[in-house]
């Protein structure tokens, strides 16, 4: 029993150096435009940026990096690509406030004290802007359950389009927003006569009935609250064929708006009974 709580302790320490190692290298590229200007100013005489090339380095090396850590932080959850964008911006823009906090907090007349405290800033800010986004597609404030990404399948209540009455089913969300996910449902209904119904193949994510599934393409998607979602998890991703097939053929009208019925779900909690 000892010896396996020390290998697990070595693993826990060895796992916890590369991290740190990770972070730091993160956050010293992302200071570089503070730290490699600071230190030409620190040349006597003073020297400057000069070319594209030098430039590029200094100015875009952060943004590679501020992708890579966006890319890092989401490559198991598939989402659109102005997210990306958008978690980099906010690294980027989240490290320079900290390495200009770490440059008024560490004012050393030693340029490397300085660059290794405004890097670990950087690297921190970083670090917790993954953690912050993870949480939040973990599940967040909503109990733990993860809040569902486009492209996936999930087991939800989905509302009929002319009632607030509905039913538990399989749907591929479409989009998602700040209180609600837009989705197509599925139905295991022979649809192969119709034309607004394309099939889904069942790839694993029906693992009880195994049967062939539809999902309806000729209407607008349906609207589902966060809290109407029966399962903390997705069943599954939709197959990549029928998932460009919905993104090419799905219609372009507007949704319908959330219903009183699903207003309250959304609010109060979860569907009861």
């Amino acid at each position: 029993m000892a010896r396996r709580t020390n290998t697990s302790c070595l693993g826990l320490a060895v796992k916890g150096y590369l991290l740190l190692s990770v972070w730091t290298v993160v956050g010293s590229v992302l200071a570089l435009p503070v730290t490699v200007v600071d230190l030409m100013a620190s040349q006597d005489p003073p020297v400057r940026l000069h070319g594209f090339e030098q430039h590029a380095v200094v100015y875009g090396a952060p943004v590679a990096v501020a992708l890579g850590v966006a890319a890092l932080t989401r490559w198991s959850r598939p989402s659109p690509w102005w997210t990306y964008l958008a978690h980099a911006a906010v690294v980027l823009v989240a490290s320079r406030a900290a390495v200009a906090w770490a440059e008024t907090r560490f004012d050393s007349p030693d340029w490397s004290s300085r660059a290794l405290a405004q890097g670990g800033a950087a690297g921190l800010t970083a670090f917790l802007s993954h953690l912050a986004v993870r949480w939040w597609d973990n599940g967040g404030f909503n109990h733990g359950r993860r809040r569902p990404a486009p492209g996936e399948i999930w087991h939800a209540f989905v509302p009929f389009r002319d009632s607030d009455a509905g039913k538990e089913r399989y749907c591929v969300v479409m989009r998602t927003r700040l209180r609600h996910v837009e989705v197509l449902k599925i139905t295991s209904q022979d649809k192969d006569h119709r034309s607004d119904h394309i099939r889904i193949p069942n790839d694993g994510w029906d693992l009880r009935s195994g049967k062939a599934h539809w999902v309806e393409i000729g209407l607008p998607p349906l609207i589902v609250p966060y809290t109407d979602f029966t399962d903390p998890w997705p069943k599954g991703r939709c197959p990549k064929p029928t998932w460009r097939q919905l993104r090419a053929r799905r219609p372009e009208a507007a949704t319908a708006r959330l219903t009183p019925a699903a207003m309250v779900r959304a609010v109060r909690g979860p569907r009861r009974g």
